[in-house]
Formats: C-alpha cells, structure tokens, sequence
C-alpha cells in the first residue's frame, strides 16, 4: 500500500514538473514569437531610381510612398544584383549572385526553360524564416519557374497568390491567377491585379495574429504593358508611365496604412525596393540623374529606389552607404533569430547596425555587376570600372539594344542603352559622377589595375564568357545568350 502511495505521489510530481516545463517552454516560445518581428517586402518591377517624388520626380506624385521615406530610411546607393527581373529576384530571396544562385537570366517561357527554375538546393529567406516559426506568403510576380522543385511553396512559402511570371495577353498559360497551386481566374484582367494583390495581403496579415510573418509582395507595376486602371488614368503629368506609379503608390499606402491603424507598426519591417532600374527610360521612366536603366549595368540599371522602416527601431533620415538587396537575407535571418546556412557562400553582408544606426561603411569590398553571365563592372567604394565587352558577349536582351560602340572617354549624356561594347577599360568616380559620364583610368592608374585584378580572381570563382567559375551554378541549358 505504501509503494503505491509512493508511485503515486511519484506520478504526481512527475505530472506537475512536466507541466510545469510544458508551460515555461510555451510561454518562452510564445515570448521569442512576440520577439520576431513581421517582415513585409514590398518589391516594385522596373521602377527607376527617378520615378518617386521623393526621388526628384515631377511629374508623378507618391505621397504614400514618400510617406514611408519620411518615417524610415531612404537609400541613395541601394543596389540590385542585377537589371533584369528573374535574377534580382532570385539574389534578393537567397542573398547570393545571379551567377552563383544559378538564376544569372531571365526565365522566358518555350522549350528552353522548360527546367529552368530556382534549384530546389538553394536555401530562400522564406525557408529560413519559416524554420523559426514564421508564417510565409509569396504575392503578385514569381519568376523563378513553376514547374515542381521551383514553385513558391517549394522554396519556404505556406501560400502563395499570384502569376507564374510575367502577365502577357498572347498567353493562356501566363494570364492566369493562382491560389496555391490551384488556377482561380484562367484569364484575370492585367488592371485588377494591384488592388486584388493588395486585398490578399491585408487578408494574409490578418490570419496571422498570433505568429510573426513573412510576407513577400511582389508588384506587377509598373512593368508593361503599361495599363493603369480606369480610376487612375490621367491622374498625373507623366502620361499613363506617371499614371501606374500614382496606382501603385496609393496600393502601397492602402496596405502600409492597414499597418499602422491595426497597430502593426511596432513589431513589423517594411522594405519597400525595386528589382530593377526602369526599361523605358526615355518613354516614361526615369533613371534620374543616373545613366542607362534596365538591361544595362550601369548605374541606372542596378541602383534602385529603397526604404526600409522599423518604427522606434531603426534610424530615420537619408543614408547614402552603398548596401544590397543581397543583404537582406542575412540581416533579417540575425533580427529573427533564424540561422544562415553555413554550407554556402552569402554574398550578403548583415547591415543591421547600419539600420539601427543609420551609420556605418559598406560591408562590401567589392561590388561586382554581371549582365547574364558577363562580368561587366567592379566596383570598390567610389571606384567603379568598366570591362572590356563585344556583343557577342552579350545576353539576348543586350543584343536587342545595339547601339554605336563606345570609344571614347566620356558619354557626354545620359541614355537607356548604356554600353553594349566597350574596347577599354573605363574607370568612374561614382562620389563625384553619379551619371559615369567621365573616365578618369588615366588620372588612376592603380586603381584601375587593382580592379582589373579583382576582376580576374572573381572570374575564377563566378565566371564569365567562356569560364565557368569554382563556385558558380551553371542553368540548365546552354548558350544563354539566345532567348530561345
């Protein structure tokens, strides 16, 4: 009788200890939950650096975007691994070079690119922060492929609502809406889709009240066709380009005022950034007081308009440290408490002080700027040289755009095309010549010959024409020089 009193008593105790243990466990998970921030990137297409009013446009007017701005931080020199839509988004979601993510062109549909997706071996920031109990949403424009292996929800997102790419008229296969993996409209309407992207968002952010979220909304505007919706024709100065910046920005207010009103705003990083510079620049878009833009890697193709915000978090004002969407990968994985693979090369650097501080140096020795799988600039603080280049070295897109070859020591002004060829090297001072009309290699000689070798030893490693770099995941296909 006395052992069973004792088992009993035993039992007891055990069973409170564990509750015991059970709770303190929850309560601590639920504490590091509340710990995590929310995470919103809001990721524009083919936005350039001069298309905001609060980038020095005139004739568009962001006032909710502006807003933003004025309560977070606004970036001067806020890099894109590349100027083309698919490999900017493949280096923003896994921190690593187009060339070394094996994403270096843009996915086009056809036989071609079939297979050509995002490796399921590459580890995105949804995977990573859904290991540390986020709930993850991929919104709007995938572009990495769709076929199994590739999909949003293969690659760490729980849900996903959006095109596969790119809407396109001539396309069945390109106009439908997804819910998932599941098709919900076969031919949705190209101007419903801000407002439709924006719902779902705000719907998405609602069902998570009681875990911290990732949310990646990547906006169709204002890449083509340019079709602003009825309510917004005619609303600006800058014709229908003007017209689809004014509907994405009152979108973007429409959810970044969700936010703030539901009392979001404390606990929640919102990035707004776009994936690349504008594709037509001489039509509408605007680079401004940068050269080239979509397509080309000069400044107005990589350098893109940027915001990030943490309310009482991080530090507010302009900051012109020259950072890259590369690093938002490893930032966001030390703010969440997620771990950084260690297998692989990140070529993001964790900015978080930057952020909180608002000051700091570049984390980047080196800056390196690839069209497809040409190296084509390096660059070192201010220090930014261009590389040697023929057409033949050039990607399909590039091809497109064929200009007179560059020989001279000076652009003289400002253009779209940028440098499809290129018989010398050409060095900028990015401080003193954000539009890289001068080359001053002659005035210094080390610094050019200091590149040169950089860009040698980057070759070995990311490749380029003809070289296939030690670390560099080659696409499954060849000659991605041709689209198809």
């Amino acid at each position: 009788m006395r052992s069973f009193i004792k088992l009993k008593s035993s039992v007891s105790i055990f069973f409170t200890i564990s509750m015991f243990l059970c709770f303190f466990i929850g309560t601590q998970a639920q504490a590091q939950a509340q710990k995590q921030p929310n995470v919103v990137i809001l990721f524009a297409d083919d936005l350039g650096y001069g298309d905001l009013s609060c980038y020095g446009a005139q004739d568009v007017n962001t006032p909710y975007i502006d807003k933003l701005a004025k309560e977070g931080t606004k970036f001067t020199d806020f890099q894109v691994a590349s100027s083309v839509c698919s490999p900017s988004r493949a280096a923003l979601l896994t921190g690593r070079y187009p060339v070394r993510n094996g994403f270096p062109v843009a996915r086009h549909t056809g036989p071609k690119h079939e297979n050509y997706g995002l490796d399921l071996e590459e580890i995105t920031l949804a995977t990573t922060l859904k290991k540390t109990g986020y709930s993850t949403m991929c919104i709007g424009k995938w572009h990495l492929g769709f076929m199994k292996g590739s999909h949003p929800m293969d690659h760490g997102f729980d849900e996903f609502f959006g095109l596969q790419s790119n809407w396109n008229s001539k396309s069945s296969a390109l106009k439908k809406l997804y819910k998932n993996k599941t098709v919900v409209n076969e031919t949705v309407t190209y101007e419903t889709l801000l407002e439709s992207y924006t719902n779902e968002a705000i719907e998405f952010v609602k069902s998570n009240k009681k875990k911290p979220f990732f949310l990646y909304l990547a906006y169709n505007a204002v890449h083509t066709p340019i079709l602003p919706s009825n309510a917004f024709k005619k609303s600006s100065k800058g014709g229908p380009y003007g017209d689809y910046v004014q509907e994405l920005d009152h979108y973007v207010g429409k959810f970044t005022n969700f936010l703030s009103e539901n009392g979001y705003d404390e606990n929640t990083i919102v990035i707004f950034l776009s994936d690349n510079g504008p594709a037509i620049c001489n039509a509408g878009g605007s680079a401004g007081p940068l050269n080239g833009g979509k397509y080309t890697t000069m400044e107005g193709g990589f350098r893109i308009p940027a915001i990030i915000k943490w309310k009482g978090k991080f530090a507010t004002g302009i900051n012109h440290t020259s950072l890259s969407s590369m690093d938002l990968f490893p930032t966001i994985a030390n703010i969440a408490g997620a771990k950084i693979p260690k297998d692989r090369v990140i070529d993001g650097k964790n900015i978080t002080s930057i952020l909180e501080t608002g000051k700091g140096e570049t984390p980047h020795e080196f800056i390196y700027y690839y069209n497809g799988i040409n190296l084509q600039a390096v660059r070192k603080g201010p220090w930014k040289l261009h590389l040697p280049r023929t057409l033949d070295d050039q990607p399909y897109w590039s091809k497109k755009q064929i200009g007179k070859p560059f020989n001279g020591r000076a652009l003289k002004t400002l253009s779209c095309k940028g440098m499809q060829t290129l018989k010398n090297p050409l060095l900028i001072d990015l401080d003193h010549d954000m539009g890289e009309l001068k080359d001053v290699s002659k005035k210094n000689p080390g610094i050019v010959e200091e590149l040169l070798l950089e860009a040698e030893r980057i070759r070995k490693e990311l490749g380029d024409v003809n070289i296939v770099g030690s670390d560099q995941r080659l696409p499954p296909f060849e000659d991605i020089h041709v689209k198809h």
